[in-house]
């Protein structure tokens, strides 16, 4: 047994903490830890990888996703490493929409996860290993790992994305919501020499009628182009083999008037790929295990949601949750079902999927109702962005005319 099987002492008058054992070092799992270590509880992470992996998942963040990394306390490190960007122009079939202002930082997931790690505070026990089995409990759980013998920490906290290994240990499952729902694609690109392009990132909405594609979004990381393609293709589709093969004469051709806007661009990477199938786990008011981010309910990445999920996920869990549940001995089912109707996990989780569905029709539907509902959302942002402009301009005049 490692030094984590010590009991936790609950000392008279002094602040409650438990001992939470988190399997899943990716960016949910680590956060917990961080946030809990923190807070005083004794916690072990525990992972395959001393490194993390690289990894085609989260590469920017913006948002209510800023505000809550600030509130979790890994906002700062992580910008210090990231590209900062404010300036979005969006345009769809050669002709802009729009310019957004917002901030986002850009960074690669396993950049993310290596930052959010070396937050960990020393108390955090990180063991890497493989999780043979998993027993529960109301009062004490059980881990049994393949090299450090065993663990029994009061609670378990699941990060394990959509793994589906330790789930099943104890009898929770899963429910695909739809299958296959979309396919995202990442590279990175090199701006052709001496040439900036006009955008610090450009979001390209897909137009024609068959090609199933959301929007490519352009964004900078470390002076390059990142590039996340967003589509609702089929897994088999023809297309993809020749999007590996070329991708920038393969963007062109589904994009009309991209060309115009990215100049000469170069791959200097592979692509990569991730298929997402929409899934929700079943069976999870369980006795001393939560289950957090994907390991409990996946997001479409078009929508953009699934940071947001999993930042929430952390902070009702560990900031509220845990807190409420270590006044009292025991992590039984009935204290664990209260993360599962936290109302605001559950709005959040349910505006997730709402997104997912909506992207995908608004993509995909040739239907009357959808064909109207494209144009018109596009018309709108236009003559918004039209009113926007002629306010700034007037700001302009009005400000020149008293000054003089």
């Amino acid at each position: 047994m490692t030094s984590a099987d010590r009991e936790t002492v609950f000392t008279p008058g002094s602040r409650k903490s438990a001992h939470v054992a988190i399997i899943g070092a990716g960016l949910s799992g680590s956060l917990a830890a961080v946030v809990l270590g923190r807070a005083g509880h004794r916690v072990t992470l525990i992972d395959k990888h001393a490194v993390y992996p690289k990894q085609f998942r989260v590469e920017k963040i913006a948002g209510s996703q800023l505000d809550l990394m600030r509130e979790l306390g890994v906002l700062d490190p992580v910008a210090a490493e990231a590209t900062l960007y404010r300036d979005i122009l969006n345009v769809r079939a050669g002709h802009i929409i729009d310019r957004t202002q917002n901030p986002h930082l850009g960074i690669r997931y396993e950049d993310i996860v290596r930052i959010v790690r070396a937050q960990l505070p020393a108390s955090v026990d990180m063991v890497i290993d493989d999780v043979r089995d998993i027993q529960t409990s109301p009062r004490t759980q059980h881990i049994s790992l393949a090299t450090h013998g065993s663990i029994a920490p009061d609670l378990i906290i699941l990060a394990t994305g959509m793994a589906d290994s330790v789930r099943h240990k104890v009898g929770i499952g899963r429910r695909i919501v739809a299958e296959k729902q979309s396919i995202s694609f990442g590279l990175t690109f090199e701006p052709e020499a001496g040439r900036a392009p006009a955008f610090q990132a450009l979001t390209y909405y897909g137009a024609g009628a068959s090609n199933r594609i959301d929007y490519l979004s352009l964004f900078p990381i470390a002076g390059l182009l990142r590039a996340n393609l967003f589509t609702f293709l089929d897994q088999d589709d023809p297309w993809i083999r020749e999007f590996r093969r070329e991708p920038v004469v393969e963007l062109f051709k589904v994009l009309p008037g991209l060309a115009d806007f990215v100049g000469k661009i170069a791959p200097v990477d592979r692509v990569e790929s991730w298929v997402m199938n929409l899934s929700v786990a079943e069976h999870v008011d369980q006795d001393g295990i939560v289950l957090v981010g994907d390991a409990f309910q996946t997001s479409c990445p078009a929508a953009g949601t699934g940071v947001t999920r999993l930042l929430t996920d952390i902070d009702r869990l560990c900031n509220v949750l845990i807190p409420r549940w270590v006044e009292t001995p025991g992590m039984g089912k009935e204290k664990i079902k209260d993360f599962y109707s936290d109302p605001i996990k559950q709005a959040i989780d349910s505006e997730a999927m709402r997104m997912a569905g909506y992207r995908r029709s608004f993509t995909v539907d040739r239907s009357l109702r959808w064909r109207f509902h494209r144009r018109q959302h596009f018309t709108r942002r236009r003559i918004a962005d039209c009113f926007s402009l002629a306010g700034a301009r007037q700001s302009t005049v009005t400000n020149h005319a008293g000054i003089a």
